[in-house]
């Protein structure tokens, strides 16, 4: 009954002005907005720099020990592909090449970097179905597929004519990746090709791309790999892998860390916004404060009066902040290319912020009502 009565009184205090409350509800969602778009920026840098190894289809992937994160370009030699195939319970192991070459846009003659990703036409690699499907045109010396996420800076994403490494090659469809914070494209091309635009030579790979026995263990498998195979290699299982780049990518790159740091400075904002608007609130009704302690209600209800207060403007400033945010991150995906993903976890992450920045807000507001008395009132 007592929290009823103190939740009503809230909203009575809050709604008794229409347009402070829209303006109040505006101020938190602003520094909400802020926080979202920290972290919408943060997770597309990790969901674009994993989206290509989430799109390989492999139980286990060997790389050069030096590569690091995934999407660095470092060879290991092609006898370590062979060398897995010895291991007992790994049933296939598949070449894959990584090379940055530059695209020339036909239509205004600039050329830019994209990356170009080899591999042998028909090998199952992927988990993308579009470039499952038009695998067995790439067998075709000059025939590629290209991202339909690039960037438009790359001209018309469609089948036709298209120039790499000033060699010519033919269009012959798209998959759907997304850019990363590295390069605006991508490029898929058979074997052939590939070494035809490229300069490394056929003695290297980029990854070896293991498929292990349906009834094998793949981290005894790995066990396995780690002591037979050169100490100039790697060997991870796909999750593993995922696992060690995102950590990378987390606490490795100074964008990642900087945009955590916009986190909190989203939430200090937040936390003087609300702070100010709960403030000048309680200063408006010290009165009737000093009433309701003149009747007897002790300080602890007054401070759930202003917290619920404070609750209210979190939950109000959230839905809204929510909406946009969603709508611009859309939007960021359009314009850039990035991978973007509505998140449960993201909305929760972002709920508990909102509660957390106004109730910290509310405290501090609290300090006023400790110290009234009712004798103020005359």
């Amino acid at each position: 009954m007592l929290i009823h009565s103190a939740a009503s009184l809230s909203w009575r205090l809050l709604a008794h002005q229409p347009a402070r409350l829209a303006t109040s509800v505006a101020g938190v969602g602003f520094a909400l907005l802020l926080m979202i778009l920290q972290l919408d920026f943060r997770n597309a840098l990790l969901d674009s720099s994993t989206e290509l190894l989430r799109q390989i289809d492999a139980d286990i992937l060997v790389i050069d020990k030096g590569k690091r994160p995934f999407l660095g370009r470092d060879t290991m030699p092609a006898q370590r592909l062979y060398q897995s195939l010895a291991i007992e319970g790994v049933a296939a192991a598949y070449p894959m090449w990584l090379d940055l070459l530059f695209w020339k846009n036909l239509e205004d003659g600039v050329e830019r970097p994209i990356r170009v990703i080899g591999f042998r036409a028909g090998d199952p690699v992927f988990l993308v179905d579009e470039i499952n499907e038009a695998a067995p045109m790439l067998r075709t010396r000059g025939a590629a597929l290209i991202d339909s996420r690039s960037r438009r800076d790359y001209g018309r994403i469609e089948s036709g004519p298209a120039q790499v490494a000033r060699r010519e090659i033919q269009i012959v469809g798209t998959f759907p990746l997304g850019t990363d914070f590295e390069v605006d494209g991508n490029l898929i091309v058979g074997e052939d090709t590939y070494f035809t635009l490229s300069s490394q030579t056929r003695q290297v790979v980029e990854l070896a791309v293991l498929k292990t026995a349906d009834d094998r263990d793949p981290a005894a498998i790995v066990a396995a790999l780690e002591a037979a195979l050169p100490g100039d290699v790697s060997v991870f299982t796909k999750a593993a892998l995922l696992e060690r780049d995102l950590e990378f990518w987390r606490r490795g790159t100074p964008l990642s860390v900087i945009l955590l740091v916009g986190v909190v400075l989203g939430f200090a904002v937040g936390v003087v916004i609300c702070y100010q608007i709960l403030y000048t609130d309680v200063l408006d009704h010290l009165a009737e404060f000093a009433t309701l302690k003149a009747m007897g209600y002790g300080d602890g209800y007054i401070r759930i009066v202003v917290i619920i207060e404070a609750w209210a403007l979190s939950v109000l400033g959230f839905l809204p902040s929510v909406f946009v945010g969603a709508s611009l991150q859309q939007l960021l995906g359009v314009l850039t290319g990035l991978p973007v993903r509505f998140s449960w976890l993201g909305i929760g992450i972002v709920l508990l912020l909102s509660l957390g920045m106004c109730t910290a807000a509310g405290i501090f507001a609290l300090r006023r009502t400790t110290t009234l008395d009712p004798a103020e009132l005359f």
